[in-house]
């Protein structure tokens, strides 16, 4: 099933100081990110706005790939809350093997990014000309012995590490994670 956004969707923090949305009807959707890592006011009740909505289909659109309607719905409410209110980060490009062909991801693009032991599926949530915001679509993945990225962690990567995602090469990995 997949959710559509009306004038009563709305976005809070949770008491467990998570980032929610209230889709109304009494249905709340928890985001893994914590209040420290958003930008907004303590008490934040902001609709779900047009450009949400805007970003909400063309995540949903991009990841019409994805094996379930529910992970896709969970994907692109994720990359919404990413893209609107997560505290801007530093490339932290050293985690990722750079790439021969410099890729320019398109905003929703699910891309590839390497890690030397595996091969990451990730979604662009920002992009500019050298650096690009993401979300993780993988399963967690420990990075090095203080860092570990988890299923739609946040991570901002230069663009030479990414490589593009043909339709059928992410739709493996992104099964064994829904």
């Amino acid at each position: 099933m997949l959710l559509k956004p009306n004038d009563q969707w709305c976005w809070f923090v949770g008491a467990d100081r998570h980032l929610m949305l209230d889709l109304g009807e009494e249905m709340l959707f928890a985001t893994p990110y914590l209040q420290n890592k958003l930008i907004f006011a303590d008490n934040l009740r902001q609709s779900f706005s047009v450009e949400d909505t805007g970003l909400y289909y063309a995540f949903l659109d991009k990841l019409s790939c994805v094996a379930t309607p529910s992970r896709r719905v969970q994907a692109a409410l994720n990359g919404v809350a990413v893209a609107r209110f997560y505290k801007p980060l530093m490339p932290q490009s050293w985690f990722f093997e750079p790439q021969a062909d410099y890729h320019q991801p398109q905003l929703g693009e699910l891309i590839g990014l390497d890690c030397g032991e595996r091969h990451l599926t990730m979604m662009v949530v920002e992009t500019s000309p050298s650096t690009s915001l993401c979300i993780s679509l993988s399963a967690d993945v420990v990075l090095n012995d203080s860092k570990t990225l988890p299923v739609f962690g946040a991570i901002k990567v230069m663009n030479d590490r990414l490589f593009s995602l043909e339709p059928a090469h992410g739709m493996e990995e992104m099964r064994r994670v829904g």
